[in-house]
């Protein structure tokens, strides 16, 4: 079959702070025959349990931009540099899709959002009680993600609601964990799911005990718990004993039959995806320099963070490294590719280019394609590679082993994409600014920008004397205020436009507290200085010594103290006003 090659253009025009996407001028450079297959869904980060990057089928011959949606940039859970480079879990949004729904998980605003793939459009959003840092799993008609707040939650897929949830913390116990009030044993073992099974794990801190979990993806059952790991006393890095264990951080990986946990800024462990059973985890023969959030695999082998986006093969038998080390790959049964930069020799002056490689089962090199950049991402879809890099999106044509891949065509695009995603017959890519752009068939009507707007917080100007008063008690806009009760939030309102404190909001009326949250968010002030709890003033487990200041609503005072029944009171017993007196939150 003979298919035709068509020039084309891609018009992007940039404003202030505002990416607007143009039509599109002229045709695209076909991607080959006419689709038999699309490309359908990319249901776990980087498309399956082992992250590949790599799925069958095939996308249009021709792209137009579709839509784009612009939030705010995340920030990372650590602030050093070295763990930004180990751990860049949450350095982005990294969305999946399926059935034509695109999940996006948002670590400051503590929330999955649910968009249509087609518009760009918010269908849904299900809020947690902390940070959701790791890209969810889209498994049959369900959402599955992990939260800070130590639970993995199942959520319909259709309409945002919770279908079951499990805590994998062993109790409710809060402590400050990166500037949050969040679980003393945070579930930051990103979920995978592998043949009806989703694994995750909660806890980072060996010392307190870490709980390896595989539940019945369906019912939220247990299948099996390992709690088993966390205190052992093995040869560190410098090769000197101590007590250590695994402290998953990053979502956990299937290579064949084990379950593989990234360590944080250690070599991952590895488990039996039956049984749990623990099987090596060798922090000190893994070596310093290797180790960190990103591990992918497939085979017999899987590919642990070196350094930037630098990788190392590890024998998945036994976890010893091998010497093969490239940058984040894609893998499939008999390729190995990598977006990597070119090495001139030594005195020459030949500049460094991007350059794409292809390696055969055996690490030996089968082609290269100079001049392609795919350092921002490389992913493959059917018979192509997708890179972006260098304000450039570039398609390849693979033809096989023999014959190196050739460009397909070329389109401008931000010089922050960082992530590509192949679904629904679409190509998306998120920049590392907070956007998420999509690029359909050309069949596609005017592309939508869609940003985020906000709404101030409804004011009541009477209910002003009360948080005026408290702001002027505490004095100060460091630390966190306790607010239980949600029956009058008119002073709460006011209070939170008045000081700069944290404040995390306790009610035990599930419903407004989700009305809260919506609302607060709304103003872009939810997650990042404002959180809301479901609970009671006896069963949230606050950290000890932690509040500069403890409220309680008319309605929550009347019942934890008869009598005590309307605010400036409350005030008086802490003394004259705006001056502090006896003991205080």
């Amino acid at each position: 079959m003979i298919c035709s090659q068509n020039s084309f253009s891609l018009v992007r025009i940039v404003t202030k702070n505002v990416m607007s996407l143009a039509v599109v001028v002229g045709c695209m450079l076909s991607l080959g025959c006419s689709p038999e297959v699309a490309a359908d869904d990319w249901p776990m980060w980087r498309s399956d349990a082992g992250h590949t990057a790599a799925v069958d089928g095939s996308l249009p011959e021709k792209l137009v931009p579709s839509w784009v949606r612009t939030y705010s940039p995340r920030i990372q859970v650590w602030d050093d540099p070295l763990n930004h480079d180990l751990m860049q879990y949450d350095r982005i949004f990294e969305p999946v899709v399926k059935d034509g729904r695109m999940f996006v998980n948002f670590n400051d605003a503590d929330k999955i959002v649910a968009l249509d793939t087609k518009t760009g459009k918010e269908l849904w959003t299900f809020y947690t009680d902390g940070p959701v840092r790791f890209p969810a799993v889209a498994w049959q008609d369900c959402v599955l993600f992990v939260s800070d707040d130590g639970f993995l939650y199942a959520v319909n897929a259709k309409d945002g609601s919770l279908k079951w949830n499990f805590q994998g913390a062993p109790s409710s116990q809060k402590a400050i964990g990166n500037m949050r009030m969040i679980s003393a044993w945070p579930a930051r073992g990103g979920p995978v799911v592998e043949d009806g099974t989703v694994y995750f794990s909660a806890s980072i801190w060996p010392f307190m005990g870490t709980f390896l979990y595989a539940l019945d993806a369906d019912s939220g059952e247990v299948q099996w718990v390992n709690d088993s790991t966390s205190a052992q006393y093995i040869k560190q890095p410098h090769s000197a004993p101590s007590f250590a264990g695994v402290a998953p951080q990053g979502t956990m990986t299937i290579v064949g039959d084990r379950l593989i946990v990234p360590g944080g800024r250690s070599i991952p462990a590895s488990f039996d995806r039956h049984s749990g059973e623990f099987q090596y985890f060798d922090i000190n023969s893994g070596g310093k320099g290797n180790g960190g959030s990103f591990v992918v695999g497939l085979g017999n082998e899987y590919y642990v963070h070196t350094r930037e986006r630098g990788v190392r093969s590890f024998n998945a038998a036994d976890g010893v490294k091998t010497a093969f080390m490239i940058n984040e790959p894609v893998l499939t049964d008999s390729k190995i590719y990598s977006a990597e930069m070119t090495e001139p020799a030594k005195g020459s002056k030949e500049k460094p280019q991007p350059v794409i490689k292809a390696y055969n089962s055996d690490k030996s090199l089968s082609w290269k394609l100079v001049g392609v950049d795919g350092r921002g991402d490389l992913i493959k879809v059917g018979k192509y590679l997708y890179a972006a890099g260098g304000g450039k999106l570039s398609a390849v044509k693979i033809y096989g082993s023999w014959f190196a891949g050739k460009v397909a065509w070329t389109v401008d695009i931000p010089e922050d994409v960082v992530r590509l995603i192949a679904a629904d017959n679409q190509l998306f890519a998120v920049t590392l600014d907070g956007q998420i752009l999509a690029f359909a068939g050309p069949e596609t009507a005017s592309p939508k920008h869609w940003k985020a707007e906000t709404a101030p917080l409804p004011q009541d100007d009477a209910a002003d004397q009360l948080p005026a008063t408290l702001a002027n008690f505490i004095d100060s806009d460091l630390g966190y205020a306790l607010w239980f009760g949600l029956d009058d939030e008119a002073p709460l309102r006011s209070f939170i436009n008045q000081t700069k404190l944290q404040i995390v909001v306790v009610d035990e009326d599930r419903d407004a507290v989700d009305r809260f949250r919506r609302t607060v968010d709304a103003a872009g002030e939810y997650g990042r200085r404002i959180s809301a709890h479901v609970g009671s003033i006896s069963s949230f487990q606050a950290p000890p010594y932690v509040c500069r200041l403890v409220v309680l609503s008319p309605q929550v005072a009347s019942q934890a103290t008869p009598g005590l029944n309307n605010w400036p009171k409350r005030i008086d017993r802490f003394g004259p006003a705006g001056k502090p007196g006896g003991n205080h939150g």
